[in-house]
């Protein structure tokens, strides 16, 4: 039998030995399965078993009396995760690289995505903005897998930018242009209070990230998480014009000289809904930042805002078509607001388009998107009234938005 000064010992200081324990079992695991291949351009995470290259870790915590518990990563990102395509086939690599520059809190991180031919667009963004990026990059688990990643590795190589700032994450499966899915990811990792989802096709030619973090009024807004700021999008009128982003105009002023002479116009002008509510008339003579006011469900502006508290957008749009659009939906049913940033702007860099591909996927999306709107209304208006919120003004958006819908006013009635 223990003696009593035992007994008090452990009763004492057992939870603490515990900690002690399983702090030093995790760290063992985490030794054996997390690795860094150090190179002479940069640290690379490896999360692979070597004996099967799975990852093979977990995720550990303590309860409130000092017991252990663990769950597998698979599980956690699987779960994570569920609305999408990932499965036990799938493998999610944070970090594969992970950038040299000490990141503060307060800084603005761009979340975007990349495929193989797109990787000098990463390099030329890294360039231009100097500051945190955070990218998911899709890789086919097989030799073409592996070519996209001696690829990324040349370009880590040649630019210290890329090397400087870029946090990439690696997705490895067969499912291709699942684009939420890899938004998310981007944005669950980045690493900053405040999050640009950007298309790698668009070059900055402004430097927004300065003007915002040096403009009281803007951080107010961001600070708040009620906020979020528009950044316009052009685009040349002539396709073969925008090719070069070294022929971009990199002020307000340049820029309006080419809309006057028609070789820049809105982004995607020949859909209206998409871009129209940023109000391309008023920026022109904006001095200040100014209020979204026509907000419609098909615009899909670039937008700087608060990530933590935000929504994620919803995988199950699979392909092109309404996979943004049903982003920053979620985002202004929420309660957030569009206010547009009145001398920075971006230009899309011209490629080419897979268009029956895209016309394929459009036409399920464009069904899915009607479905999810119906779904959101709802979902974010129980919210609400739960809440006691239904009168307060984060929920006006939604309250002004989704009256149109049919099902949602019958369902709410249910409700209130």
């Amino acid at each position: 039998m223990m003696s009593a000064s035992l007994q008090t010992f452990l009763r004492r200081r057992g939870p603490l030995i515990l900690a002690v324990i399983s702090l030093a079992a995790i760290t063992a695991i985490f030794a054996r399965f997390y690795t860094y291949q150090t190179t002479r351009i940069n640290r690379r995470a490896l999360f692979y078993d070597v004996s099967n290259t799975r990852m093979s870790t977990h995720f550990s915590w303590m309860d409130g009396n000092g017991a252990a518990h663990q769950l597998p990563i698979d599980t956690i990102l699987s779960k994570s995760f569920s609305l999408s395509s990932y499965s036990d086939q799938s493998q999610i690599i944070p970090y594969y690289y992970k950038a040299e520059e000490g990141f503060v809190n307060q800084d603005i991180t761009i979340v975007t995505l990349v495929t193989r031919n797109r990787i000098p667009n990463l390099a030329r963004l890294a360039t231009r903005y100097k500051g945190p990026i955070s990218t998911t990059i899709h890789i086919s688990d097989d030799e073409e897998g592996e070519y996209t990643l001696d690829l990324l590795q040349q370009a880590m190589e040649k630019n210290v930018n890329m090397r400087k700032y870029v946090d990439v994450h690696i997705i490895r499966d067969d499912y291709d242009r699942e684009l939420n899915l890899w938004r998310n990811i981007a944005k669950l990792f980045a690493r900053t209070e405040y999050v640009m989802m950007l298309d790698i096709d668009f070059y900055p030619c402004t430097d927004f990230r300065t003007s915002v973090l040096n403009n009281p009024k803007a951080m107010q807004l961001l600070e708040s998480g009620d906020a979020a700021l528009v950044i316009p999008a052009f685009e040349y009128a002539r396709q073969e014009d925008g090719l070069d982003f070294r022929n971009f105009p990199m002020n307000k002023q340049k820029l309006l000289k080419r809309v006057e002479e028609h070789d820049i116009e809105m982004f995607h002008s020949f859909w209206q809904p998409g871009h129209a509510p940023t109000d391309y008339d008023h920026w022109m003579e904006a001095q200040d930042i100014y209020e979204v006011t026509s907000y419609q469900h098909s615009y899909e502006p670039y937008v700087i805002f608060k990530n933590k508290g935000s929504p994620w957008c919803d995988e199950r749009f699979s392909g092109y078509g309404s996979n943004k659009a049903a982003c920053l939906y979620e985002l202004y049913i929420s309660g957030v607001d569009y206010y547009v940033l009145p001398n920075d702007f971006i230009i899309h860099q011209t490629h080419a388009y897979p268009n029956e591909a895209r016309d394929i996927e459009r036409y399920y999306n464009r069904r899915l998107y009607t479905q999810f709107r119906e779904e959101i209304c709802v979902r974010l208006a129980r919210r609400f009234i739960t809440q006691k919120k239904w009168e307060d003004p984060k929920s006006e958006n939604l309250r002004q938005e989704c009256a149109s819908i049919k099902p949602y006013q019958r369902a709410i009635e249910r409700f209130i």
